[in-house]
């Protein structure tokens, strides 16, 4: 079988894929790329871990650079490679001081995607001994990403409640007044809850609630892409106020006391 030469290849490439990286001067990737997450579908900056290059064809036809790259999406933290194909364009610029030199333009275009599993991050930050909030966890992200925006509102609500009554210890017969109860009383993980934790917590309930009992106005029964992602965040971020900034300023703490040597 013969090859495609470089110039039929990239019109190809440029007909069919989405380019998603264009530079000039420099052929290096920066740590982060502008695209659309498979798996949430959200347009953000992809983290990019590592990146590993090929050239198959380069010596003998000149065709362009293959390059895997490991990305992780900032949002629903799902890891997966992308392949991508590079383009190297040269144009010759003219020197105010006379002769020229080269300039190149460097495009990255994404060929496909590869998972690494299917399983997902949102609980990642949740210790092991909390299996409940994770299992949880899990589920609502699951229906989340499959489009079932419902069952994902009701099991983000589900969620907080271990979270209040199960991980925090607060006391009540209802969501409504275990949160209240975290209000004024001393959880069993001894922090701070913010008023941002005590806003997240009770929109996650009301939204919880308009999922498992339908409200009278009829606009609400629905529930959108846009509505089950603001829960994921707001989530996010009441795991990070429990579990993940406590240990960093406690780390933090103890870094300094010891470079400064207090006791």
């Amino acid at each position: 079988m013969e090859l495609l030469n470089e110039k039929e290849f990239k019109k190809y490439i440029e007909e069919n894929f989405e380019r998603i990286y264009e530079a000039e001067g420099q052929s290096s990737i920066s740590q982060q790329v502008p695209g659309k997450c498979d798996s949430c579908n959200r347009e953000v900056f992809l983290n990019i871990y590592s990146k590993s290059f090929s050239e198959p064809y380069h010596n003998s036809n000149g065709l362009p650079t293959f390059i895997n790259i490991f990305i992780e999406c900032p949002s629903c933290r799902k890891k997966s490679f992308i392949f991508t194909v590079q383009f190297v364009e040269q144009k010759k610029k003219p020197l105010p001081t006379g002769g020229s030199q080269y300039e190149y333009t460097y495009s990255l275009y994404k060929l496909y995607r590869l998972p690494i599993s299917v399983e997902n991050y949102i609980n990642e930050d949740i210790p092991e001994k909390y299996g409940s909030l994770k299992k949880t966890a899990t589920e609502a992200n699951y229906c989340l990403i499959n489009s079932k925006f419902i069952a994902s509102a009701i099991l983000f609500r589900r969620a907080i409640q271990i979270v209040a009554k199960n991980v925090l210890g607060a006391k009540g017969k209802t969501l409504f007044n275990q949160l209240e109860w975290l209000k004024t009383n001393k959880n069993l993980l001894n922090i701070d809850l913010t008023e941002v934790f005590h806003d997240n917590t009770k929109i996650i309930k009301d939204i919880g609630n308009q999922g498992a009992h339908p409200e009278d106005d009829i606009t609400l029964h629905d529930f959108t892409k846009e509505d089950a992602n603001g829960l994921h965040d707001l989530f996010i971020s009441i795991i990070h106020e429990i579990f993940v900034k406590p240990e960093k300023i406690k780390a933090l703490q103890e870094e300094l006391k010891k470079n400064r040597k207090l006791k």
